[in-house]
């Protein structure tokens, strides 16, 4: 008798003890699958054609894996970012993708992310905080941007004019501006920036290019912090009537953007734009960051990448893949 008690006691106790793995399995899994909450915060998610492809290749992710996405425009400054970690912290997301835009003013709560579990990812600027980073270096890049349109106004005959589509709200791109500035000087010495204008996107540039008109007629190119203000200065000065083959103005860009590749290849005033592959970049950060989350496995030889900076003209147009 008493050792039937004693198997039997054994029975109960391991199927309590393979119960209770099975439940903590299950809870485990089931966990993995509902609750990772992706955070995804870039500047003109709604108006920047670049980051709008950003933001549709990590939802397109989100949803074959069933993530819940939270995303976040920061057109607007600091401010949007800190209501965006606030709400990652709150909902308790896993990996947080996010535009570096002024470490210093969300420090604290992208600390309280990492604290809470996060993985972190660093897009555009460095990081003190962030598991992983990927990055271009803003000066060198305006020094890209600034000395391809100094080697084309340099190289042909025009008033050697040029104004700049730069966005003041963002500190990183401030930076990228007095990189062009400086690039131009050195290709075109002889030349002059008569004008800096706000045009992040392509409403601004429109605007910015019936100023430009306005205040200098005789401009002979213009260029930008990325490729949609160019984008825009091209439709207005379409609407003036004008073209590369009657005025010869010329249009630079960065970004290689799916707006700023057509207008390459309209074969116009729009001449060069800065590939850097960032719908590719930002697709791998959140790999690598993704990974981490859910395998625990850290890879440092990728904890710090910097995007190629590769002029396209029409010519070499082919260089740009995405993967979306």
């Amino acid at each position: 008798m008493e050792k039937r008690k004693r198997i039997l006691t054994a029975l109960i106790a391991v199927t309590l003890i393979l119960g209770t793995v099975s439940s903590v399995f299950a809870a485990g899994g089931k966990q993995k699958d509902e609750t990772i909450t992706v955070g995804l915060a870039l500047s003109a998610i709604q108006t920047n054609s670049i980051f709008i492809d950003m933001r549709r290749a990590v939802e397109k992710i989100c949803q074959e894996k069933g993530y819940k996405l939270i995303a976040a425009d920061l057109l607007e400054g600091p401010t949007k970012m800190v209501t965006f970690l606030e709400n990652c912290l709150n909902a308790n997301a896993k990996v947080v993708i996010f535009q570096n835009i002024a470490e210093d003013a969300y420090a604290d709560l992208l600390q309280r992310l990492k604290d809470q579990g996060a993985i972190l990812g660093s897009y555009d600027n460095p990081t003190n905080i962030a598991h992983y980073t990927s990055q271009a270096s803003n000066y060198e890049l305006g020094l890209t941007i600034g000395r391809e349109t100094g080697k084309w106004v340099h190289a042909n005959p025009g008033s050697k004019k040029v104004a700049i589509c730069g966005y003041s709200l963002l500190d990183f791109l401030v930076v990228r501006s007095n990189g062009m500035k400086d690039g131009f000087k050195e290709t075109c010495p002889e030349g002059s920036i008569v004008m800096e204008v706000d045009a992040g996107y392509v409403q601004q540039g429109v605007t910015a290019g019936e100023t430009f008109l306005q205040a200098v007629p005789d401009i002979q190119a213009v260029m930008g912090i990325n490729d949609s203000g160019p984008v825009g200065v091209s439709e207005a000065f379409k609407a003036a009537g004008m073209s590369f083959a009657k005025n010869g103005v010329a249009l630079f860009g960065c970004d290689a953007s799916e707006d700023g590749m057509r207008a390459l290849r309209e074969k116009d005033m729009f001449k060069c734009t800065i590939y850097l592959d960032v719908v590719n970049q930002v697709l791998d950060l959140f790999d690598c960051c993704l990974d981490y989350a859910l395998t625990g496995k850290y890879d440092e030889s990728k904890a710090n990448v910097y995007f190629p900076m590769m002029p396209v003209y029409l010519e070499n147009a082919d260089i740009v893949n995405r993967r979306l």
